[in-house]
């Protein structure tokens, strides 16, 4: 049986050594944590319980997808709870927005903060509709392992703008300071910088609204 060996315990990690051992691969999987879990792991110390990382999940159906592979259903060993409000962004001023729910609950609260921003934002989420489509859709299982595969996908990638960073790409629809952090933050759950993280991880703000968070 060949072998593989896979460093890294987070969720990415265990998706491919159950993918691997699937394919019929003897599979190690070595990290420097105590457990597995990845960004999902939880610090306790002092009487306090501390996140090593996003505790969300925005794509439940990759995980039912490993689940399938041996035969089995998530829904017998686990329950994804919704959450509502996804997020609730707070403001040094003592202000927040109330991130999640319907649509009109977003624009709800887009107008309460900036109602010249109403249809900005509607645009906004059109454009990140269209390059969730492409990156996400098209493009998320493809492994960009040389020039050519890179090279291949250029096109689909400028005309997307996906040379803007995020920050820039919502600075395009939104004028609010306040909303414009609201919506760039997405980067920072994959360790980003929204000020020099290209655009194309704008798609994440689709995939909360298609899946739920």
């Amino acid at each position: 049986m060949p072998k593989v060996i896979i460093i890294g315990a987070g969720f990415g990690g265990i998706a491919a050594a159950l993918r691997m051992r699937r394919k019929g691969y003897e599979v190690l999987v070595v990290d420097k944590q105590d457990r597995l879990e990845g960004r999902g792991y939880v610090y306790e110390r002092n009487g306090f319980t501390y996140d090593a990382g996003p505790t969300v999940i925005t794509a439940p159906f990759l995980i039912e997808e490993l689940f399938a592979l041996f035969g089995r259903k998530m829904a017998d060993y686990m329950q994804l709870v919704p959450v509502e409000p996804w997020y609730n962004i707070r403001f040094d001023d003592g202000t927040s927005f109330r991130y999640g729910g319907t649509f009109a609950d977003t624009l709800a609260e887009i107008e309460r903060f900036s109602p010249q921003d109403v249809a900005g934002y509607k645009r906004l989420f059109a454009k990140c509709k269209r390059i969730f489509d492409v990156g996400f859709t098209q493009l998320g299982d493809h492994a960009f392992i040389s020039a050519k595969s890179m090279v291949a996908a250029a096109p689909a990638m400028i005309k997307l703008e996906s040379y803007l960073t995020v920050y820039q790409l919502v600075s395009r629809y939104i004028k609010s300071e306040k909303l414009r952090q609201v919506f760039t933050f997405h980067p920072l759950l994959v360790g980003g910088n929204p000020f020099n993280t290209t655009s194309i991880y704008a798609l994440i703000h689709y995939l909360e609204r298609e899946y739920g968070v």
